[in-house]
C-alpha cells in the first residue's frame, strides 16, 4: 500500500469498500446510497487511488458523518482496481465484502436483500443482483434482467458484474484474494475459483444504478476482452495436473469455389490466405497434430513444400455443394485417428478464411471448454446493432435497447465467425455436431472478418498491409 490509513473500526455484516480515481463528481451520491441502507449494520473502506479531483474531500466529508464505520485508504499513486480489491480485503472486518464502483450507487435495499441471501443459503458463496442502467447525467436507460442461473441458463459463462456482488469474506481468503498480475476483469477471476468450490446465486431484483459513460472499462471492447482472456488462462493453467488432454487440429479447406478459384492459396498482403491460419498453430508443442483436409492437389502440394502439417485429399464427394460440415470434420478426424493413429481427447476445427484470428483465440476456446460444462465451444462476434426480425405487426426489434444505445445480455445477439470451434472428441459425430452445451468466446468484429467475402477481403487487404509496415517500421 503506497499511501496513509486512517480509520476507526466497527465490526459489521456488510463491508462496502469504494475505489475512486478521479471519480469525485460521482462520489457523493454514491457514497449516499450506501448512508441511505435499510440495513444499518454495514462499514465502508474509501480508497483515494492517487485522484487528483474532490475525491478526498468527498470521502473525508462521509467520514466525519460516520468516524465509527469509515475508513479511508489515501493512495499517493494509483494501484489499481485488483490492488484495492486486496487492500480491501485484508482491512475488512464484515461477515461479507462488497465493492461499489465510485460512479455507480446502490437501492437502498442492496445490502438487506443480498446479506439475507448468503444469511440463508449457507451453501452459497456469492450473490449477485440485476441492475439499472443510467447514462453519465443519471437518466435512465433500462434494466438489466440477467437469466436465471440453472433454471433459464445451465451454461454458466456469463459471470456476475465484478462490482456489487456480494462475497463471503472467508471465501475471498479461501482462494486467496485477486491476482494482482492480471489486468482487469477481477469479476470474471472472482466467478471462475467460487462458481464450482464455493457455490453462486443470483437475485432478480434490481438493486444498483450501473452507469453508462466515455470512461468506462466496458467501453473498451479490446481491452475488455484480451483481460478475459488472460483471466481464463491462469485460471484454467492453475486447474490442470500433470495430464494434460490431447489436442488435434483440423483446418478443412475447400479450394474448388466456382465463385472463387484458389481462394485458400491466393495472395492476401504479403502471403496465401490459408497460411495465415497455419502459422498461428503450426510447429506448436501444444498440439499432437494438425491436419489439413482439402479437396484440390494444389493445396497438398503447398502444405507438403511447407512440411510442417499433415495433409490429405478427401474424396471428391465431400466437396458437394450440399455437403454438410460436420461431415467433412468426421471424415477429417477418421484420418486422424485411422491413417496417422492419433486419437485426441480435444478437437480444434479452424477456419481457412479468418486470417486475423490470433494464437491466444485458440487458447481461450480450449481453455472455455475446461473451465465450464459445456460439449464444445465457438468463436463469435458480439453485434450491437439493432436488429430485426419480422414479426405480426411487420418489423419487430430484436435488441429493442439497441434503439437507446443499451446492450442488455438478454438480448445480446452473437454471431458465429467460424473462426474457431473447440469441441470434446466424442462430439465429433455427425448426429451431435451442433447439440449439447455451446459455449463461446468473443472476438472483436475486426477479427472476424472472413476473406472469403469480397468486400471484408478488401478491408483485411488494408488491415493486414498496415500491419506489416508497422511491424518493418514503414508506417505511413
Amino acid at each position: 500500500m503506497n499511501g496513509s490509513v486512517q480509520h476507526g473500526r466497527s465490526r459489521s455484516k456488510v463491508t462496502v469498500y469504494i475505489p475512486s480515481h478521479n471519480y469525485g463528481r460521482f462520489l457523493r451520491q454514491c457514497l449516499q446510497s450506501v448512508a441511505d441502507q435499510t440495513l444499518s449494520d454495514w462499514d465502508a473502506i474509501l480508497i483515494d487511488d492517487g485522484s487528483s479531483d474532490q475525491t478526498h474531500a468527498e470521502m473525508e466529508a462521509f467520514r466525519c458523518r460516520f468516524p465509527e464505520r469509515v475508513q479511508i485508504v489515501r493512495n499517493v499513486q494509483p494501484c489499481g482496481l485488483r490492488t484495492n480489491a486486496n487492500i480491501a480485503l485484508e482491512m475488512a472486518e464484515g461477515e461479507y465484502l462488497m465493492r461499489l464502483d465510485a460512479d455507480d450507487y446502490l437501492d437502498e435495499n442492496a445490502l438487506w436483500v443480498l446479506a439475507g441471501h448468503l444469511d440463508r443459503h449457507p451453501e452459497i458463496g456469492l450473490v449477485y443482483p440485476n441492475w439499472t442502467y443510467i447514462n453519465e447525467t443519471g437518466e435512465y436507460i433500462g434494466q438489466e434482467r440477467r437469466k436465471r442461473l440453472w433454471d433459464e441458463t445451465h451454461v454458466p459463462d456469463l459471470p456476475a458484474h465484478g462490482a456489487c456482488t456480494m462475497v463471503r469474506r472467508r471465501v475471498l481468503k479461501a482462494i486467496g484474494g485477486y491476482d494482482t498480475d492480471l489486468p482487469a476483469q477481477d469479476g470474471h477471476e472472482l466467478w471462475l475459483k467460487t462458481l464450482y468450490r464455493h457455490g453462486v446465486a443470483s437475485v432478480e431484483t434490481p438493486l444498483f444504478f450501473y452507469r453508462q459513460h466515455g470512461n468506462s472499462l466496458s467501453a473498451d471492447q479490446t481491452r475488455l476482452l484480451d483481460a478475459r482472456r488472460q483471466v481464463k488462462h491462469r485460471i484454467a493453467e492453475a486447474g490442470r495436473g500433470p495430464v494434460r488432454p490431447r489436442v488435434a487440429v483440423i483446418v478443412p479447406v475447400k479450394n474448388t469455389y466456382s465463385q472463387a478459384p484458389n481462394l485458400a492459396l491466393s495472395r492476401l498482403a504479403e502471403k496465401p490466405l490459408l497460411d495465415y491460419t497455419l502459422d498461428t498453430i503450426a510447429g506448436d508443442p501444444a498440439y499432437a497434430c494438425v491436419l489439413v483436409a482439402t479437396d484440390d492437389t494444389r493445396v497438398v502440394a503447398h502444405c507438403q513444400q511447407r512440411g510442417d502439417v499433415q495433409v490429405y485429399l478427401r474424396g471428391g464427394d465431400l466437396s458437394h455443394p450440399s455437403t454438410r460440415f460436420a461431415d467433412v470434420v468426421v471424415d477429417a478426424l477418421g484420418y486422424l485417428e485411422n491413417t496417422l493413429r492419433i486419437l485426441p481427447d480435444i478437437v480444434i476445427v479452424l477456419s481457412a478464411h479468418t486470417p486475423l484470428r490470433r494464437p491466444e483465440h485458440i487458447v481461450e476456446a480450449i481453455d472455455t471448454l475446461l473451465l465450464y460444462p459445456v460439449e464444445q465451444v465457438l468463436s463469435t462476434w458480439e453485434n450491437h446493432d439493432l436488429q430485426y426480425r419480422h414479426g405480426r405487426d411487420g418489423m419487430q426489434a430484436v435488441n429493442a435497447g439497441a434503439i437507446d444505445e443499451a446492450r442488455f445480455e438478454r438480448e445480446a445477439l452473437y454471431s458465429c465467425n467460424g473462426a474457431i470451434r473447440a469441441m470434446w472428441r466424442e462430439q465429433v459425430t455427425s448426429e451431435y455436431f451442433n447439440s449439447g452445451r455451446i459455449g463461446h468466446i468473443v472476438m472483436t468484429r475486426t477479427e472476424s472478418l472472413i476473406a472469403k467475402k469480397p468486400e471484408e477481403r478488401c478491408w483485411l487487404e488494408l488491415l493486414l498491409n498496415s500491419k506489416a509496415q508497422a511491424a518493418t517500421g514503414n508506417s505511413p
